[in-house]
């Protein structure tokens, strides 16, 4: 290669190729027979020649227009160990006459590029070369007072002015690979899809992918921590989208947030069920054991398997799960309160601002007689306070997945309750000494005015949304509806709606007597609403106190007993989706 002889190195600043001219004449073109071969309809087929003369190598401007050190058609003589550019259509490349060509291209990278404003003398970067163009359209400077240079250059670059029309289309890679184009309106009320987690709609067209190739990092969005999302154009022979630098890009993420979609989101549909309750009302742990307890329940049930679909995104929910039942003390079982905008929440653009949302955990459901009715649910672990009044901005949108559910959840604590706490003389239950401020009724008020506000309803309008009114820690408070237990609704593989509606009825007429708010508030949201009994732990909590010499209040693992957790999921399912959960009519 002579590397101790001077040598001429032709280096491509946007792929990284390289080549040492050490016999000329060296050829540039689109014909097949050029030592350099520029596949590109516009590039002559000898659209230039380099020559040695003497000592000297020299740029010969054959049959094209070239740009030699930002002169148009220039050519001549390339000065020894300096550094020149040449621009042929967009083409870019360096070329370095060098009696050590190693150490010259050591120090290339095309990858990294930079800014140059001449005026300043100022260097900005590095940059990569995907978002070169954006970068360049929001430079505060004339382009005729800047320079851009990949890293490695040091006495010549580009002239911003002279490239930037070349830029989107500046190698054949990346010809026809994808950029981030100019912001494109979509309709965010009625796409074909909404996002789990900005809770925006979309259609397929909209949906984009997440580049691979790790200097394709930095999204002009979510930050130079994240892989470049874009809009693709150039697929695989198997239909999978190339990035920029050709590498297969499968997985997909919101047009509006950014956030990588689950795998297979466009290939089922996706129902939200929103759980809403006031702070502490015991939210984690409901979710934690209705996860639990799905696995098997419907599977037994009624042969519907529940599983994660995507088991990394799931992984909090999963550890709260398996933490609380594989637990050996109350310390260990004990489910920290779900903090506002803590590890439950990410923080991600949404329509112009960046807002913490919640995290989604996504479960999967399936026949296995028959695939055709697979799709996916949705469960937020929210703070209760974002359901509380004035939380609900435009900064902190975190709860309003609720206009957009299929189901709606309303756990309601009892132990908050002052009244239902007087109906409880002799319970020794460590809850029912703690005093709280009990706001329940004011946030299922705030659920109807937020629900209707964002689907735009009258005050007088309701939904249609199924709304699962849930009275919990049914453990304590079930012999005040009298000696007749809680029926089962679930018979030979069908959910039976009239002992449903029975049980429902009876729950209903023991809220009405002790806070008749609750049940006016709900019947005021949705004209589909049922009462459920349920215990997620199936027995009262305990004190302990942690390492720290605190006192808590947590669940005694070796007593865990959950009742009727799933049976308003039931419910919930045999209303949206009637092929997973089949109805049953009884007299």
């Amino acid at each position: 290669m002579g590397i101790f002889a001077p040598t001429l190195v032709l280096f491509d600043c946007i792929s990284g190729a390289h080549r040492m001219v050490d016999k000329t004449p060296f050829t540039i073109g689109s014909g097949p027979d050029c030592d350099w071969r520029i596949d590109d309809y516009s590039v002559a087929e000898e659209h230039c020649v380099i020559e040695r003369k003497g000592r000297a190598f020299h740029l010969l401007a054959a049959n094209g227009s070239v740009l030699l050190d930002g002169l148009a058609d220039a050519g001549g003589e390339l000065a020894s160990d300096t550094d020149h550019t040449l621009s042929i259509d967009g083409h870019l490349f360096a070329l370095h006459e060098s009696g050590n060509a190693r150490e010259w291209l050591g120090r290339m990278n095309h990858s990294e590029w930079f800014i140059f404003k001449k005026s300043e003398s100022q260097k900005y970067g590095p940059i990569d070369f995907p978002v070169l163009a954006e970068e360049l359209e929001r430079f505060p400077a004339p382009l005729d007072d800047v320079v851009v240079l990949c890293r490695g250059l040091t006495t010549m670059g580009f002239y911003a002015e002279q490239i930037l029309p070349w830029l989107p289309r500046s190698t054949p890679a990346l010809s026809d690979g994808p950029r981030e184009e100019e912001p494109t309106e979509i309709d965010i009320e009625y796409g074909e899809f909404t996002c789990p987690v900005c809770w925006l709609k979309f259609d397929r067209g909209d949906a984009m992918n997440i580049a691979v190739h790790a200097s394709l990092r930095g999204d002009p969005i979510l930050g130079e921590e994240h892989l470049q999302r874009f809009h693709a154009t150039r697929f695989t022979d198997r239909g999978q989208a190339l990035d920029a630098m050709n590498i297969p890009a499968p997985d997909l993420a919101c047009p509006h947030c950014r956030r990588k979609l689950p795998q297979g989101f466009l290939d089922m549909p996706h129902l939200i069920f929103s759980i809403v309750g006031a702070p502490s009302s015991g939210k984690s742990y409901y979710l934690s054991v209705l996860v639990k307890v799905l696995q098997s329940a419907l599977f037994k049930n009624f042969g519907i398997t529940f599983r994660d679909a995507d088991p990394s995104a799931n992984v909090i929910l999963n550890q709260m799960k398996t933490q609380l039942f594989s637990a050996a003390t109350p310390e260990d079982a004990y489910l920290a309160k779900t903090e506002l905008e803590g590890a439950m929440y990410e923080t991600l653009p949404r329509l112009g601002r960046k807002v913490p949302l919640p995290k989604p955990f996504i479960f999967n459901l399936s026949n296995p007689r028959d695939q055709g009715d697979d799709f996916s649910v949705v469960f937020y672990d929210n703070a209760g306070e974002h359901f509380e009044p004035t939380r609900n901005s435009a900064d902190s949108p975190g709860a309003q997945h609720i206009a957009a559910a299929s189901g709606i959840f309303f756990l309601f604590d009892p132990l908050h309750n002052e009244e239902f706490k007087k109906r409880l003389t002799g319970l020794r239950d460590p809850q029912v000494d703690s005093r709280r401020l009990d706001q329940q009724d004011i946030i299922l008020a705030e659920t109807e005015v937020r629900i209707k506000s964002l689907l735009g309803l009258d005050a007088r309008q309701k939904i249609a949304t199924p709304f699962a009114v849930i009275v919990g820690k049914s453990d304590t408070w079930l012999h005040l509806l009298g000696g007749e237990p809680i029926e089962s609704p679930v018979r030979d593989g069908r959910l039976d709606h009239s002992i449903v509606a029975r049980n429902s009825a009876r729950v209903r007429a023991l809220l009405i007597e002790i806070c008749p708010a609750i049940a006016a508030n709900a019947e005021a949201v949705s004209s589909d609403v049922m009462y459920f009994a349920a215990s997620p732990l199936g027995c009262s909590p305990v004190e302990f106190t942690d390492a720290r010499g605190v006192t808590l209040i947590g669940p005694d693992p070796q007593r865990l007993n959950p009742q009727h957790v799933e049976i308003p999921t039931f419910w919930v399912l045999s209303r949206v989706a009637p092929g997973v959960v089949p109805s049953a009519e009884t007299d």
